[in-house]
């Protein structure tokens, strides 16, 4: 049909059989190629008007499943960790956040705790020094007190000899009236039997031997006591000391600075952005400078390998465009892919075009060859397949 009108409409010349001076030549080469051009353009126009799309053709922007990735606390952006498009993993660090009052904060308790060092510094050696001193005077004690229960338990013993040799005697009808030891046993075997008065004085300084020795072996038992104590006090007197000169508060002091300084450090390690998913790092939305508040949408991670496209469709031929529908797309370059309606909004959105029919938003999954690799946001070609 549109070869015929395009032959209808050429020259004259070109449609006669002959030329009027040489009616006897045959038809010239210039019209052949006229007529096989005609026939070319004809042919593809045709093919065109045979392949044309079957329904409405309308507009797609290529999108990916995304994680959006916002502030949690508030900073400012100090450095990108890295740029648009790179891939990343859970935990990469995408951003570093700077926080000037947390800084001052952080610095201020780190002087503090260099303080605290010293003032711990201090009294650990003043506590060293009394504990010298202190140990020193209760191992002497602990030397004396072994010295004088010695003494004590030899006194207990000759006591004790003393007694058994009276008892001795006394059984055998013998004396003992005589200080020593010596004198006593030259009373026992040398000279004669005592009277009755004699027996009985005997019998008394055996009762005073006896009891001398209770009280010395109680003088022995008073001084392991004290001993005891002594080392017991030796054991707890570190404690003790370091209570005294104030080393257990220093400590606490200490130790409560760094556990201030160590949440602070973990507030600062918050300003470090790390990227919660897998996938490519899209656009910023902010810039290095910028004052960041919690909730604020810094970037999206892109994953892209759940791609899929979000249809602007007139919402009066959303008829042709039902859920399930396969769809042909044409990319960048003429690419062709295929694709299937999985989703249509359940609310129309306003044209952006002042009088326009209101757009309907429907979502197109890949069916059949891979879709090419194209940005994120790239514009689509969408129509009911044929």
């Amino acid at each position: 049909m549109l070869a015929t009108h395009l032959i209808a409409f050429a020259p004259d010349w070109l449609m006669s059989d002959r030329h009027e001076t040489c009616p006897e030549l045959p038809a010239p080469p210039g019209r052949i190629v006229v007529f096989a051009v005609l026939a070319l353009v004809g042919g593809v126009m045709t093919a065109r008007w045979i392949d044309r799309p079957r329904g409405p053709e309308c507009v797609g922007y290529l999108t990916a499943h995304s994680t959006s990735v916002t502030a949690r606390d508030e900073g400012t952006v100090a450095k990108f960790e890295v740029h648009e498009g790179a891939a990343v993993r859970i935990g990469d660090q995408l951003l570093t956040l700077r926080d000037d009052d947390l800084t001052r904060e952080i610095a201020a308790k780190q002087r503090e705790i260099a303080s605290l060092q010293s003032e711990l510094s201090r009294t650990l050696a003043e506590a060293e020094l009394e504990l010298d001193w202190r140990l020193r005077t209760i191992e002497a004690e602990i030397c004396d007190i072994q010295l004088r229960s010695a003494g004590f338990l030899k006194e207990k013993f000759d006591f004790e000899l003393q007694r058994n040799m009276i008892g001795d005697l006394l059984v055998g009808g013998e004396i003992a009236m005589l200080e020593t030891p010596q004198e006593l046993f030259s009373a026992s075997f040398l000279e004669s039997r005592p009277d009755r008065a004699e027996r009985l004085t005997s019998a008394l300084r055996m009762e005073v031997a006896s009891n001398a020795a209770e009280v010395s072996a109680a003088q022995v038992e008073i001084c392991e006591l004290r001993q005891k104590n002594l080392e017991l006090l030796k054991k707890e007197l570190p404690n003790h000391v370091r209570r005294k000169v104030g080393v257990d508060v220093a400590e606490s002091r200490l130790k409560l600075a760094k556990e201030e300084l160590a949440q602070l450090e973990q507030r600062q390690n918050e300003l470090l952005v790390n990227s919660p998913a897998i996938g490519k790092v899209g656009t910023f939305y902010v810039h290095e400078g910028d004052y960041l508040v919690p909730g604020q949408r810094i970037v999206e991670l892109l994953d892209e390998s759940r791609r899929d496209l979000i249809v602007h469709v007139p919402s009066r031929e959303i008829a042709a465009f039902p859920v399930g529908l396969e769809v042909e797309l044409t990319f960048s370059g003429g690419v062709s892919r295929s694709g299937k309606v999985v989703s249509i909004a359940p609310q129309a959105t306003k044209s952006p075009i002042p009088g326009g029919d209101p757009i309907v938003l429907v979502q197109v999954e890949p069916a059949g060859a891979v879709w090419p690799q194209l940005p994120i946001g790239s514009q689509v070609s969408v129509h009911p397949a044929k």
